[in-house]
């Protein structure tokens, strides 16, 4: 069935739900946009019918990610109010909260009474995932779910080659385990990433396949890293594992087309976030209790191999005082314990439960039992968003680079690794062009 492109939510009185409220409004409307993936899908689709607010009409956009980052970007950029929350992650919230195109959330939580501080429970929330999303101690977003990346495998067909994944695989091992499985004549994939340009699509698992091979972007003085053996032998192991044991149409693959892939049961390997495991365990999943779960594969290092990230939610500050409050509630409700309660008892699974938001959620018997929980919380131990490489560099972020001028130049970085990849431009033609962004950045950002 064809989604909607937004969904209206009627206006009803709930005790659970005005928990999250603060006041009562007289006709406010607020407009989101979320991201195209799973568990935001999810959300859309529990808010359409729990969420309710007197005298707040809620409109919920679901677009594709990398439409949701541009349109986000410019409103925010320019002071528009298309949208009065922003659907962001660490990345945005980092640089947005130092523009003023972040609401501080301080002065929300302050208002709220006792009962209702008790109730949402802040503590809870998981501290890195909280500190991404702050500027000087001050919270500018809430997150909604977190993720770290790993290992997603077929467990079915290793077994039918007689093949065992390792524990702590390398990307070497990897890649021969992904030719092995890879059997076109049957229609199996020996691995599936994503392949689609973009710095949140496939720059997403490249960029921890740089940091793995001990490859970096800058060094200390600012200069650019591209150009260099580690970089070099990142971009070659991508490409083969994609040309010689990944899907046809490598380059229109965002995670939304991996998923599926895997999911249909004819994929031996999927590395992506952690996050993306409950649709594979989920009703109707060709793969569910098939799949087997371990840490990212290292190369030359084994920590921080992985990356970080959570959709988070923050309100526009320049929407009116009525929407902001009446969008501070609606987040209140969307990462509060009981949403997590509510979306095991609606699907117990766990697919449409948001992970690594709070403590508690592991703590859910049912979600405690998911096959991929044990496996994401280590990763999310092993992850150090303060200390990405090998070599010591002067940026942070683990799967992109925590500064304003990465999202145009790491899109850039993907253009180019696409083309590699499919063959329209020389490994030493992309890593020059990808060299010389770099150093356009190091020289127009004032770094060095």
């Amino acid at each position: 069935m064809k989604r909607k492109p937004y969904i209206l939510i009627a206006v009803l009185c709930s005790g659970l739900l005005l928990m999250a409220g603060t006041q009562v409004f007289a006709d406010v409307t607020i407009n989101i946009a979320l991201a195209n993936n799973p568990l935001s899908q999810a959300l859309e689709r529990i808010a359409r019918e729990k969420y309710s607010a007197e005298g707040v009409t809620v409109n919920i956009a679901v677009l594709p990610e990398n439409d949701l980052r541009q349109r986000l970007t410019t409103e925010a950029s320019t002071g528009g109010t298309t949208y009065d929350m922003f659907y962001i992650g660490p990345y945005e919230a980092t640089n947005w909260a130092r523009f003023g195109w972040l609401e501080n959330l301080e002065p929300y939580f302050a208002a709220l009474s006792p009962e209702k501080l008790e109730w949402y429970d802040r503590d809870d929330l998981i501290k890195g995932m909280v500190g991404s999303l702050s500027l000087d101690g001050q919270a500018y977003a809430l997150p909604f779910y977190g993720e770290a990346s790993f290992i997603m495998y077929n467990k079915e067909l290793f077994a039918e080659k007689g093949l065992t994944m390792p524990d702590e695989p390398s990307w070497d091992e990897i890649y021969e385990l992904a030719k092995k499985i890879h059997d076109p004549s049957k229609g199996i994939v020996g691995m599936t990433m994503r392949g689609a340009p973009g710095w949140g699509m496939s720059g997403a698992p490249f960029v921890t396949i740089v940091n793995a091979f001990g490859g970096r972007f800058f060094d200390m003085d600012w200069n650019a890293t591209v150009d260099t053996p580690e970089q070099r032998g990142a971009w070659e192991m991508y490409k083969k594992i994609l040309r010689e044991a990944g899907q046809a149409d490598i380059l229109s693959y965002t995670y939304n087309e991996c998923i599926a892939l895997m999911q249909s049961g004819k994929c031996g390997i999927y590395y992506d976030a952690t996050s993306i495991a409950p649709p594979l365990e989920a009703e109707g999943s060709a793969v569910r209790g098939k799949v087997g779960y371990v840490l990212p594969p290292h190369q030359k290092m084994k920590a921080n191999t992985s990356w970080l990230w959570n959709w988070a939610m923050g309100i526009n500050p320049k929407t009116t005082p009525e929407k902001k409050q009446a969008v501070f509630d609606f987040m209140l409700w969307a990462t509060s314990k009981d949403f997590i309660k509510m979306t095991v008892e609606l699907d117990p699974t766990g697919a449409s439960t948001p992970p690594a938001s709070r403590a508690s959620t592991y703590k859910l018997p049912v979600y405690a039992q998911a096959p991929y929980a044990e496996m994401t919380l280590k990763t999310l131990e092993n992850a150090d968003f303060t200390k990405p490489t090998l070599e010591p560099v002067p940026y942070v972020g683990l799967q992109y680079i925590a500064i304003p001028e990465f999202a145009d130049a790491g899109t850039k970085m993907t253009e180019y690794l696409a083309d590699y990849v499919v063959d329209k431009i020389s490994l030493d033609e992309a890593i020059s062009k990808t060299q010389q962004v770099f150093e356009q950045v190091a020289e127009d950002g004032g770094y060095k």
